[in-house]
């Protein structure tokens, strides 16, 4: 609370000082329609339009009249008179400006962003970090280093002395015109944006420490799936057929992170079990295993800090062919591991349910194959990947993902809707995989086909999308594409990894949706563009998995 009425304070100080100094910045603040800071080009013809083209030191998002653009480099035709544009980039100084855009004519301006001068107290926000090895990390080297301490009373100093002035009232503006109070009132917004993100980079290194070791517990709670590799494996038969007996697998990550046996009985129809081992352990797995753990390490002292360990396991998956298997068995650790893991509280584990398994179907993948693929004009060579042939699905969600309230349109084969771009993303984490790019995106909805649908000219929409409807549907009810994939047009939208506009704050939906009107709104290019925040009861994802 008391940091609160600070910044509040800070605020309104920094209003008035701002304010004050633009009188006498007349002589040392360039103009940027003026002198060296921007270049009018005549030769320009753009009948009543002029062009505004922006370059800067590092990427930054450019903003016009309020309204996030683009980034930079950047060149956008604009309406001729005043405009207003700022340019944003994380970890530097905000920038205002204001120019007058002729007819026919080209303003260019390079704009030098200046870096925080934090030098040791550049410390990161972790509230949105969940890599537990990147906390980790962040961890070890700020507490090895000396940081200094800086009081609020030098944080603010620092900003008021290296925050930029505001440019004088161009002319033949005057510093009352309503142009340049709109500047202004830009201006102070900006600032303020700019001194939010200072002082938290600024403020007392504790506080950050504090903040990671929470975020490292945080995380602890929760369960995380992923691919692991299978290093080794045996298997004896308790039948001629070898499609039964006893299954003992060691999984082991790269890291050493993940580092424990899984023993159990396989018995299967049609799979023996030294087929499985093959297709597990082979140079180029046939089969993959996703291994579920507690997001939770053991630190074990070594000579150059710590060494990291799961030490907690739920589940164990394989997938093969298309197919899941959810193996029963149990998980046992090294012994140089389990010696100094503490023994787990056996009331609060008996307090957890099991975790609701999904059934099989929800969980089917289709194997994109690799090729060539014409990507908006551009020849990409795409590498096979393995993808969910439907959108992911509430009783996957809820199975794998965590809890959530689906509003009025639940149940478990519908899809997994009202989700943002984050929730999407770290879903598709734990189920070890990740959101497609649009190109993946892209070529696994064209199935090699050059059309822009997923149906043929004389084919019924309606069989191969949701569309034009009232709600959402069970996932994988309408016809699939060429290569399995249900529902890549309508139902609901789903989000890509791709950043929009600003720096990811804008990711796009692919694919429209059960509220989209017509069939020609369901094309394999088209694209929402939303903020990563947005979500809809129209707003679902879909994962791709890659070895």
């Amino acid at each position: 609370m008391q940091k609160k009425v600070l910044l509040t304070l800070i605020g309104i100080l920094l209003s008035g000082f701002c304010f004050a100094q633009s009188d006498n910045a007349q002589d040392s603040v360039a103009v940027v329609a003026q002198d060296s800071v921007a270049t009018v080009q005549d030769s320009v013809a753009i009948s009543a339009n002029g062009v505004l083209s922006i370059q800067s030191s590092t990427l930054a998002g450019v903003w016009l009249n309020g309204q996030a653009v683009g980034n930079t480099p950047f060149s956008m035709e604009v309406p001729a008179g005043w405009v207003i544009y700022s340019l944003r980039a994380p970890g530097y100084w905000s920038e205002v400006f204001i120019a007058n855009i002729e007819a026919s004519t080209e303003i260019q301006h390079e704009v030098p962003l200046k870096k925080y001068e934090l030098d040791t107290r550049e410390l990161p926000d972790v509230s949105h970090i969940n890599d537990l090895k990147v906390l980790e990390s962040l961890y070890d080297s700020l507490g090895q280093r000396p940081v200094e301490t800086p009081s609020d009373s030098v944080c603010l100093a620092i900003f008021v002395a290296d925050y930029p002035l505001p440019v004088s009232a161009p002319s033949p503006l005057e510093q009352t015109s309503s142009e340049y109070r709109e500047y202004y009132e830009t201006y102070i917004n900006e600032r303020q944006l700019s001194f939010n993100e200072w002082y938290t980079s600024c403020s007392d290194p504790q506080q950050h420490l504090n903040g990671i070791s929470r975020r490292i517990n945080e995380l602890g709670t929760t369960q995380i799936s992923g691919f692991i590799p299978v290093v080794g494996g045996k298997f004896d038969p308790t039948d001629s057929s070898g499609l039964k007996g006893d299954l003992v697998l060691y999984l082991r990550s790269p890291d050493g992170r993940a580092d424990v046996f899984w023993k159990g009985v396989w018995e299967n129809d049609f799979l023996t079990g030294d087929a499985l081992v093959i297709a597990l352990t082979s140079n180029v797995p046939a089969a993959l295993s996703f291994l579920t753990a507690q997001n939770k390490t053991i630190w074990i002292p070594v000579e150059s800090g710590f060494s990291r360990h799961f030490f907690k396991y739920h589940e164990l998956n394989i997938s093969w062919n298309g197919l899941l298997f959810s193996m029963e068995g149990d998980f046992i650790l090294p012994e140089w591991l389990a010696s100094v893991v503490p023994q787990p509280e056996a009331a609060p584990e008996a307090e957890v349910a099991a975790p609701v398994q999904p059934e099989l179907a929800k969980a089917l993948l289709a194997k994109i194959p690799g090729g060539n693929f014409n990507y908006r004009g551009k020849d990409m060579q795409m590498r096979p990947f393995a993808m969910n042939v439907s959108a992911v699905d509430q009783g996957l969600y809820k199975a794998m993902c965590g809890k959530k309230d689906f509003g009025k349109f639940k149940g478990d084969s519908l899809p997994a809707h009202s989700v943002n771009w984050k929730e999407a993303n770290k879903c598709c984490v734990a189920l070890g995989g990740e959101l497609p790019t649009k190109a993946e995106w892209e070529y696994a909805a064209r199935a090699g086909s050059p059309s822009k649908f997923a149906w043929s000219n004389d084919a019924n929409p309606k069989d191969f999308a949701e569309f034009n409807s009232a709600k959402p549907a069970p996932v994988a009810g309408k016809k699939p594409n060429g290569w399995g994939l249900h529902d890549m047009f309508g139902n609901v939208a789903e989000w890509v990894q791709d950043d929009g506009f600003w720096f990811g704050k804008y990711k796009y939906l692919k694919g429209g949706s059960w509220k989209s009107k017509k069939n020609s709104d369901l094309t394999v290019e088209s694209h929402a563009e939303e903020d990563a925040r947005y979500w809809g009861t129209h707003t679902g994802f879909r994962c791709v998995f890659k070895n």
